[in-house]
């Protein structure tokens, strides 16, 4: 249903997000959509909690191939750019609703209703990752929850602005030098 969810937004656009539309496109009848969801706020949870997941597990891969903190932040910010410029229902939403993104980045949690930002969600998701490499977690500096927060604002700030005179390898740099002692 997740899959279908976003299928709709790739398509159709974020507005067009129903319980209903995510039905028909899934096959199934409107009263399992919302036996699954109970509503479209937490259809949209769903869906923020799954890409959360699948950046986190990105990244990991991404980073996999070097045990330089450095090089781990300027692969992590590098594809994670090319991610979000290749995905199809961010960039329909990017160029045809983009109050749609700014609603949901600065609203609190997907359900609006909690004290967590979709930033608070990938950063915590991205320490959580960094549990594991604690080479990378003591090269971040102050430290790794603030030096995080400050890799994922710079990334949207990029996804929200896209034109630059940095190329991506720019930003990455810059990034590391702020964020690597």
């Amino acid at each position: 249903m997740v899959d279908a969810a976003i299928a709709v937004v790739e398509r159709f656009g974020a507005r067009a997000l129903s319980l209903t539309s995510v039905a028909r496109h899934a096959g199934v009848g409107r009263a399992t959509a919302y036996r699954m969801f109970g509503g479209r706020d937490a259809l949209v949870q769903a869906i923020v909690e799954r890409e959360v997941r699948t950046l986190g597990d990105l990244i990991k891969e991404w980073t996999a191939s070097t045990s330089d903190p450095a090089d781990k932040v300027r692969i992590l910010v590098i594809n994670v750019m090319d991610y979000i410029r290749k995905h199809e229902a961010l960039q329909y939403i990017l160029q045809n609703e983009p109050e749609e993104i700014i609603t949901t980045l600065v609203a609190r949690g997907p359900d609006r209703g909690t004290d967590v930002t979709i930033v608070d969600l990938i950063v915590a998701n991205s320490v959580g990752n960094f549990e594991g490499e604690p080479e990378l977690e003591a090269a971040l500096v102050p430290d790794s929850r603030r030096a995080t927060e400050l890799m994922v604002r710079v990334v949207y700030s990029y996804m929200l602005i896209p034109r630059s005179a940095m190329s991506d390898e720019d930003i990455a740099d810059m990034v590391v030098r702020s964020v690597i002692r």
